[in-house]
């Protein structure tokens, strides 16, 4: 990307219509090409699910504002380091590090699980009535959960309840056998807690 220009909001809103569609064509190519190379090595968040910028042909509202829209996303795309394979191994390796040096080896052991837990991470942001939780809080109880085999999607419908309760969830034992959500203490306070919401 050393030769290849891109661009701010600002430079876009000074440019032709031709001159957008053009430049978004020649990044567009380039930015599918990065994700191409971290879907087959099984890295970033983004690649994984499949996404590639589309044609021109394939927005439905191919206008000057939205093709300049696109043009600012995949410029922005472009300027992460993460979105080149060394980029994202390199932030993997980091936050791997950072995670253990905090005391969460066990949620960052493999890039599967960085991408879980970043994953959940930002839906609880997103979804928690946009309150924020201290991520720390999050963490150890998505810990916690991981330990007792607690389904993630119970752990997000109820996450304040679970932070609020973290010195309980702490104090209760792992089922032998791992078997999934099966601690009758467990069962119990969860069910005490959800009522007094």
């Amino acid at each position: 990307m050393k030769n290849r220009k891109l661009y701010s909001p600002y430079q876009i809103s000074n440019m032709s219509e031709s001159a957008i569609r053009k430049a978004y064509s020649e990044l567009r190519s380039i930015a599918n090409k990065r994700l191409g190379r971290l879907e087959k090595h099984g890295l970033g968040m983004t690649a994984r699910t499949g996404y590639k910028f589309p044609t021109i042909k394939s927005i439905e509202e191919s206008s000057k504002a939205t093709i300049a829209s696109e043009l600012a996303d995949v410029s922005k795309f472009l300027r992460d380091s993460r979105t080149t394979v060394t980029g994202e191994k390199k932030f993997l390796k980091n936050f791997k590090e950072m995670m253990t040096d905090k005391g969460y080896a066990d949620l960052v052991e493999t890039p599967e699980e960085i991408y879980k837990t970043l994953q959940f991470m930002e839906e609880i942001r997103d979804t928690n009535n946009n309150r924020l939780l201290p991520s720390g809080d999050v963490l150890d109880v998505m810990q916690q959960a991981e330990r007792l085999k607690i389904p993630m999607e119970k752990l997000k419908d109820h996450i304040d309840l679970f932070v609020q309760h973290l010195d309980d969830l702490e104090n209760v034992k792992p089922t032998k056998g791992g078997r999934t959500f099966s601690s009758r203490r467990l069962n119990a306070l969860i069910k005490k807690w959800v009522k007094r919401q």
